[in-house]
């Protein structure tokens, strides 16, 4: 290659190197960067050229012969056609949007400038509730107002920003080593420049294994290590780095003391340690479980970073006042600190945190030299950095003094709190909390109840809905409370009296009833009766069960004749076991198998499959109704019946709820979207196909024959469907010898139970001891589809359905007034169906979008969701 040291121009890259497996896979690729400034418009990927479209100028593929000389100085921004994803990618197919989902314009790829770029300082996250994104976003906020980055570029991306095998690969000095050799390359200034400094933020995910949205990296950071054509230290002398890493001691094994807790940001670590790069600071991790532990952890490692990365200054006989050594009244001839002209006494790990002040005398080659000399470049040479276990230990050591403390805390934060609050919640003593339900004030207004109303006959607007436990177990993904509630795996915290909890609860849901009064359309007779707590669910948010006094505050409850409606996520079997008679306990069954129990719940627990297992047999042996209760997410949980099946049987549980997910909203907690919610039609075939699975193995015979299950009653504006066990909840009528079902409750008689079992507890009472037939209107396949007839739907003016009935295909048949179509109309609509199905093909498809986000296409539904005003 060539070079002109007087030439006037600078050059556009158009080389596209890719390296290429035996099987013809593509490993990996390079961007093609557009050599331009603002003021070559045209060949600038953000303005189109004269004909409107825009100048793909040095594309990969392009057919260009010649060199390309543009009159801008050099720029290592990207251009404008970015390769093709490698096979192994899980962007969507059709676009790869890059960016905060969170709000705003979602970034090109083409915005971000190179990782290796001389001084540019860039942060990047991987955040999946937020709060890497939000410490992120200060620390950018923060650069602008710091002397140190006052004169360089500072950007602020997600880690699925880059590609990030390109860019710890390739940098501008290898671009100029790959042009063509007729190639004129002017020089810059860019040599004069600090060292690029990567600032990485990095949660924990599911056991310490990395979020998913940051897979990219680690899978980039494994093979440069693993790649034999690749030369050692790649990244030495060119990179420096800084992470941060998230985490919750909550999922820390407490019998072995095992810790995930910041694993991802530990492997990091080594792992640029391994490509040459150099720690500029020490890794911290915030843990988010212990009160204000995260910020302030975060605060003093941002401390650490700024007195790092202070400007350095040619030395005297005496320190600066700017060194640490120097406010002890050191020199650095006599003190032998970080300002010694040698580094000779210090290790490796101390010279990785040494800083900025160390090895003064030799500028050019400080970046990477505390790491490594030039003997390290041995090929059978380990790197001197830091074993994960020692990291993960010294790391703890120096937090553990913060995170002791003699008496239980509160389970509360005040962030969380707040959180909470601004939600609807209302506390209560240090871990308890009530909310409104919205069909609470759905059916004050005669608008319908919710499902329970219409499965089991409680009174909507007369149910308290609390918790005893904000703390939880799990982070599921549907989650709709969006994790703003602390997690635990046991009890830690301080313990308010249960009579306390009822009381204020009761107090303080009568209140926001007291406030619904102004709520337009509000009967005032129910308003009146709303006063008076005759149901509580205990499905508010976090695990009631974990509540240490659960027992009592179940007893109190009753006292005051109000039914209980316990749902827990079946991680703490031995409670179930132990748990006095109440109306109604639920198991949430979220997943059919193992795996994708982890990917959907998240799991505080290692066994957490187990414990499930362990939580339906328990429900075997109770007396009172049990109820297994599954949530589908399409796309997540709604295939693999057959375990679902397999798990019901265990538990041979009176009642099994089958409900379609509501969608919440986007958040940095969820990565759902609206294709993963069921619509009604789905969530009944579901249930018959599961119905089917149970109906297979009571069919095989043996020991432990399940129970025949029937289908009972739906609520099709929840997406709910009720199986029951036959032998249970149904009895055939003499009149008529049809099947009659007794799925509602005769709460009177339940509390007449309740108390006889208070007064002596060896008495016991079974599930047919308290039904109550179930009405007409609530039973499946009945015309009113599980909607109370006494109430009266309202829709908004427009959201009506356009049409109200399809065939079996999805085509429309009846319109929005439920009349029949004409056969031209529904002849249209079908053809319009085909040419759909052309498309996608028939079936459903999950496509599998970056950050672990799953989108659901179905041509069956493409009329599904059109409304029209009235």
């Amino acid at each position: 290659m060539s070079r002109s040291a007087g030439s006037t121009a600078s050059i556009g890259l158009v080389v596209a190197a890719v390296a290429v497996s035996s099987a013809g896979a593509v490993l990996w690729h390079r961007f093609s960067r557009s050599q331009t400034s603002p003021d070559t418009a045209l060949d600038s990927p953000e303005h189109p050229d004269e004909s409107g479209k825009y100048n793909r100028m040095n594309g990969i593929g392009s057919n260009d012969n010649d060199a390309t000389v543009a009159t801008a100085p050099r720029s290592t921004t990207r251009g404008t056609d970015p390769p093709a994803r490698p096979e192994n990618s899980d962007a969507p197919v059709s676009e790869i949007r890059i960016g905060d989902e969170s709000g705003g314009t979602a970034a090109s790829l083409h915005d971000k400038q190179r990782i290796l770029t001389k001084g540019l300082v860039t942060i990047v996250h991987g955040s999946m509730t937020g709060t890497c994104r939000q410490m992120a976003a200060q620390l950018w906020e923060d650069c602008s107002k710091t002397a140190s980055f006052s004169s360089r570029n500072t950007q602020l991306g997600t880690v699925e920003d880059w590609d990030w095998w390109d860019e710890l690969l390739n940098d501008e000095d290898d671009d100029q080593t790959q042009l063509p050799q007729d190639t004129v390359v002017i020089s810059d200034d860019s040599k004069d420049a600090p060292v690029p400094l990567l600032i990485l933020f990095l949660p924990t995910y599911t056991n310490g294994t990395w979020p998913p949205c940051a897979t990219p990296l680690q899978s980039a950071l494994q093979d440069l290590q693993n790649d034999w054509r690749i030369a050692k230290f790649p990244l030495k002398h060119k990179l420096q780095v800084a992470i941060f890493g998230m985490g919750s001691s909550a999922y820390d094994d407490a019998e072995t003391g095992a810790s995930s807790m910041g694993q991802p940001a530990r492997e990091a670590v080594r792992a640029f340690q391994k490509l040459g790069a150099k720690c500029v600071v020490r890794l911290a991790v915030g843990d988010n479980s212990v009160g204000t532990h995260a910020n302030e952890t975060f605060a003093a490692w941002q401390q650490d970073l700024w007195q790092q990365l202070v400007p350095k200054v040619k030395q005297s006989t005496a320190a600066t006042s700017s060194c640490a050594c120097a406010s002890e009244g050191k020199t650095a001839e006599n003190a032998g600190g970080c300002c010694s002209s040698s580094n000779k006494d210090l290790d490796a790990n101390e010279e990785a945190n040494a800083g900025c002040c160390s090895s003064p005398n030799n500028d050019d080659d400080d970046d990477n030299e505390s790491y490594y000399s030039e003997e390290e470049d041995d090929e059978n040479e380990e790197p001197a950095v830091m074993d994960l276990e020692d990291m993960g230990d010294a790391m703890l050591a120096t937090q553990a003094a913060t995170v002791k403390s003699k008496e239980p805390r509160e389970m509360v934060t005040p962030s969380q709190a707040a959180a909470l609050k601004k939600e609807g919640y209302k506390l209560i003593g240090t871990h308890s909390a009530v909310k409104l339900c919205r069909w609470t004030k759905h059916q004050l207004r005669g608008r319908g109840g919710c499902y329970k109303h219409t499965f089991y006959g409680i009174t909507s607007y007369q149910c308290m809905e609390a918790t005893p436990s904000l703390a939880c177990a799990n982070k599921c993904v549907f989650c709709w409370r969006h994790h703003k509630n602390p997690v635990g795996k046991e009890w830690r915290w301080k313990t308010d009296d249960p009579y306390f909890i009822v009381d204020q609860a009761v107090n303080t849901h009568v209140q926001m009833i007291k406030e619904a009064k102004g709520i337009p359309g509000v009967r005032m007779d129910r308003w009146q009766e709303a006063h008076t707590v005759r149901h509580c669910a205990l499905s508010l948010v976090g695990e009631p069960i974990m509540y240490p006094r659960i027992g009592e505050l179940l007893g109190d409850l009753h006292r005051r004749k109000i039914s209980t409606f316990l749902v827990t996520n079946g991680q703490h079997p031995h409670a179930i076991g132990t748990l006095r008679p109440i109306t109604q306990l639920y198991v949430s069954v979220d997943a059919p198998t193992q795996e994708s129990l982890i990917e959907i719940d998240r799991p505080l627990f290692n066994d957490a499959w187990d414990r499930l297992k362990q939580s339906l047999v328990s429900l075997k042996d109770k007396g009172q109704r049990t109820v297994a209760r599954l949530t589908v997410v399409k796309g997540w949980n709604s295939d693999e019946i057959e375990g679902y099946a397999k798990l019901i049987v265990l538990g041979q549980v009176s009642l099994v709820e089958v409900k379609g997910v509501t969608f919440c909203g986007k958040s940095d907690a969820s990565n759902l979207n609206m294709t993963n919610s069921p619509w009604h039609h789905e969530v009944v075939e579901l249930t018959r196909t599961l119905k089917d699975e149970i109906q297979k193995i009571r069919d095989k015979g043996g020991d432990d024959v399940p129970p025949e299950y029937g289908l009972a009653c739906e609520h099709k504006h929840s997406c709910s469907v009720l199986l029951a066990r036959v032998d249970q909840f149904s009895k055939v009528d003499p009149a008529t010898g049809q099947r009659k079902w007794q799925t509602w409750i005769d709460y009177d008689r339940f509390q007449e139970l309740a108390a006889m079992y208070e007064e002596d507890p060896t008495f016991t009472f079974g599930v047919e001891d308290y039904v109550a037939d179930t009405p007409a209107w609530a039973l499946f396949g009945a015309e009113e589809e599980g909607f109370d007839p006494t109430d009266k739907r309202h829709r908004r003016p427009k959201k009506h359905p356009k049409y109200t009935r399809y065939d079996e295909h999805g085509v429309p048949t009846h319109d929005d007034n439920d009349e029949a179509l004409s056969l031209k109309e529904r002849g249209r609509l079908s053809k319009l169906m085909d040419e759909r199905l052309q498309q996608i093909g028939t079936g459903t498809v999950v496509t599998e979008l970056k950050g672990g986000a799953k989108e659901v296409v179905d041509a069956s539904l493409m009329f599904r969701g059109m409304v029209v005003a009235k």
